[in-house]
């Protein structure tokens, strides 16, 4: 753990295999009633690690002589490494959940919480055989599901102690902290800001030294572009602290930097189909022009943006696509 604002703590879970399960930071707001943002990964060996670590904290506190009552926990979204050690954390240590109605109906089962997630295309756009759809498809989704259950340790709840509007006012020690949301990387993504000293959690919506990930079926590339403007016209913003990587010191820049990139994605991805014409081209092969010679694993995680650039040149009107005998295609409009 490590102290990166006088009272405030980051603790960072280890990942593993790279970008499929990465390290992740919770903060613990220490004080007379403080706050626990993000629950990270739900297996017994991450709960034990984080419990251990939060102990310290305490440890830290009362030798200082400073207040730790850290009695609640809110999550930023509902992506797994940011939810699933929800219902251990509140068992291990008494920390009472605060989710928003979006985050709470989301997590409130498997059943819907994976159905939230189907995205067919995802495994059909470039072959369209109806066999491998109804057959080979399903396999693909139920082993997925289990995989990243046991690589997450995820485990839902379907009881949260606390309710809260996701725009609203919520006190920490005494003072007024805001919460708002900043939908864009995912739907019921919030933000937890303190206007007086300029602090902002903001999930993983703002990150340092990457680009925070965006894909279908939960991202939408028109409300990121929004919730970064609104973030960064914030009256007053001195510090991010992030869901991964290191802290933030230079909020406004770093934003402006990851709005510029989207767009030159976006440029990127618009004349690609363009070059096509009415002869169109497909996901995969859009992928494969903008990272020529990248392993599978590296294309898997593109995927998700580009094909949220086609999903908003599509919504207004730049392309048009097509399902063909063979593939889905992306056409520009002439």
């Amino acid at each position: 753990m490590r102290e990166v604002y006088p009272g405030i703590f980051m603790v960072t879970e280890k990942g593993r295999l790279g970008g499929l399960r990465p390290p992740v930071n919770l903060y613990v707001i220490t004080g007379k009633r403080g706050l626990l943002f993000d629950a990270g990964y739900g297996k017994r060996s991450d709960i034990d690690f984080f419990v251990r670590e939060f102990n310290s904290i305490g440890d830290v506190c009362r030798s200082r002589g400073s207040g730790f009552n850290v009695d609640r926990v809110l999550p930023s979204h509902m992506h797994p490494d940011h939810f699933s050690g929800l219902a251990k954390i509140r068992e291990r240590l008494g920390l009472s959940v605060v989710l928003t109605d979006k985050m709470a109906r989301l997590i409130s089962s498997r059943q819907g919480y994976i159905a939230s997630y189907d995205n067919e295309r995802l495994f059909t756009d470039s072959w369209s055989n109806p066999l491998y759809t109804k057959y080979v498809v399903p396999l693909i989704k139920k082993a997925g599901d289990r995989f990243y259950g046991m690589l997450y340790g995820i485990d839902f709840l379907a009881d949260p102690d606390a309710i809260i509007d996701e725009d609203c006012a919520i006190e920490i020690n005494g003072e007024k902290w805001r919460v708002f949301p900043s939908p864009g990387h995912a739907g019921e993504h919030i933000s937890l800001y303190d206007p007086r000293r300029g602090i902002l959690f903001a999930g993983d919506n703002v990150l340092r030294s990457i680009t925070p990930w965006l894909g279908p079926p939960k991202s939408d590339l028109e409300a990121y572009l929004d919730s970064l403007n609104f973030i960064l016209a914030l009256p007053r913003l001195e510090l991010i602290l992030a869901a991964h990587g290191s802290p933030v010191a230079d909020p406004k820049k770093r934003i402006r930097e990851i709005i510029k990139w989207r767009i030159e994605r976006l440029d990127q991805v618009r004349m690609i189909v363009k070059k096509y014409g009415s002869m169109g081209v497909t996901l995969k092969n859009i992928v494969s022009e903008i990272y020529p010679g990248v392993n599978l694993v590296k294309h898997m995680m593109a995927r998700g943006w580009v094909e949220l650039s086609l999903q908003y040149l599509v919504e207004k009107g730049e392309i048009d696509g097509v399902q063909t005998r063979r593939a889905f295609k992306y056409v520009h409009r002439l």
